[in-house]
C-alpha cells in the first residue's frame, strides 16, 4: 500500500522541513505560462504577476525530475535529451483550435524524446478513469500521470509541490508509489485529499 503525506501550505516553506533523502523524484505541473495570474488566496512568493516560475529550487530534491510546461522556463533548466510530449487533441481538430494540441514536459530521465496520445479536449476525455471530472483548470488525466510515473522506479517516493487536484497522487496510489503532495489553495487541497482517499479505498477493495 502506498504511503501518502499531504501538506496544505506554501511549498517553499514546507520543502525545507522534509527529511533528507525522503524524495526519489519530483513530478509536477507548476503554475506557469503566458499571462498566468495567481489565485486570490495564493500567497506563494514563488510565482507572481511579474515573477516567472523558477524550477531550480526543486532540482535538489530526488534524482529524477519532470516539469510540465518546461518549454516556458527552459532557460532556467539544464539542457536534457528527454522531453515528454502529450498529444491531447484529435488530429482532425488541430486546425480549428487557437491553442496548442500538445503539451511538453522537461525531464532529466535521459534517453530520447517520448510521446503519448491521450485525448483530453473539453468534454471529450479518453477512457473511463477514476474521477475524470475536471475540477482544476490544468488538471491532467490519471492515465497520463501513470505514464509519467512509469519512468520512475517501482515503490519510489514522488513529490508534487504543486499538487492541485491531486491527480499525481491518485496515479501514485494506483501504481504502488509513495506520494508527498503540497498545495497552497485550501479548496484544491480538500479536493486532492478526497480524490486520493477514494483511490486508496478502491485499492483496498481490490486487495
Amino acid at each position: 500500500m502506498s504511503e501518502v503525506t499531504l501538506y496544505h501550505g506554501d511549498c517553499l516553506e514546507i520543502l525545507p522541513t522534509l527529511e533528507a533523502g525522503s524524495v526519489d523524484a519530483v513530478i509536477t505541473d507548476p503554475p506557469y505560462g503566458i499571462d498566468w495570474k495567481p489565485r486570490v488566496n495564493n500567497k506563494t512568493a514563488m510565482v507572481g504577476d511579474d515573477k516567472p516560475f523558477d524550477p531550480r529550487p526543486f532540482l535538489c530534491f530526488g534524482s529524477l525530475h519532470l516539469f510540465w510546461g518546461g518549454n516556458y522556463f527552459s532557460s532556467r533548466l539544464p539542457d536534457e535529451s528527454c522531453w515528454l510530449m502529450w498529444l491531447k487533441h484529435d488530429e482532425g481538430l488541430w486546425g480549428k483550435r487557437t491553442y496548442s494540441p500538445y503539451e511538453l514536459a522537461w525531464t532529466d530521465f535521459g534517453g530520447t524524446h517520448k510521446a503519448i496520445r491521450h485525448i483530453w479536449d473539453g468534454y471529450i476525455k479518453q477512457g473511463i478513469e477514476h474521477n475524470t471530472i475536471q475540477v482544476h483548470p490544468s488538471q491532467k488525466p490519471v492515465a497520463l500521470m501513470e505514464w509519467c510515473l512509469s519512468f520512475t522506479p517501482e515503490g519510489a517516493t514522488i513529490l508534487d509541490p504543486f499538487m492541485g487536484s491531486g491527480t499525481t497522487g491518485v496515479a501514485c496510489v494506483q501504481t504502488g508509489r509513495n506520494f508527498i503532495g503540497i498545495e497552497i489553495d485550501k479548496g484544491y487541497f480538500d479536493i486532492a485529499e478526497k480524490r486520493i482517499k477514494e483511490a486508496q479505498l478502491q485499492i483496498r477493495m481490490e486487495i
